[in-house]
C-alpha cells in the first residue's frame, strides 16, 4: 500500500466535492495534517512548563542577554 500527501482546498466547492469522494471509497484512508503550534501557543506552552527568565529591571534584562 502506498502513502500519498496532497493538499486540498476544503474552503472551495470542488474541494468538498473531492474530500466527499475520497472519503467514500472503500480502502481510502483521510487523515488531516498535524498543524504546528503558532507563536502564541509556543510561548504559552514555555510559560506552563518554567521556561521563563524574571528579570529585576530593564538593567538586569540587558547586562543578563549580554553576558
Amino acid at each position: 500500500m502506498a502513502t500519498y500527501t496532497i493538499t486540498i482546498n476544503e474552503r472551495t466547492n470542488s474541494g468538498k466535492k473531492l474530500m466527499d469522494y475520497l472519503k467514500s471509497i472503500d480502502g481510502v484512508k483521510v487523515e488531516k495534517a498535524k498543524t504546528t503550534n503558532s507563536a502564541l501557543d509556543e510561548a504559552l506552552n514555555d510559560i506552563n512548563n518554567g521556561r521563563v527568565y524574571k528579570a529585576k529591571n530593564a538593567d538586569d534584562l540587558i547586562n543578563s542577554c549580554l553576558k
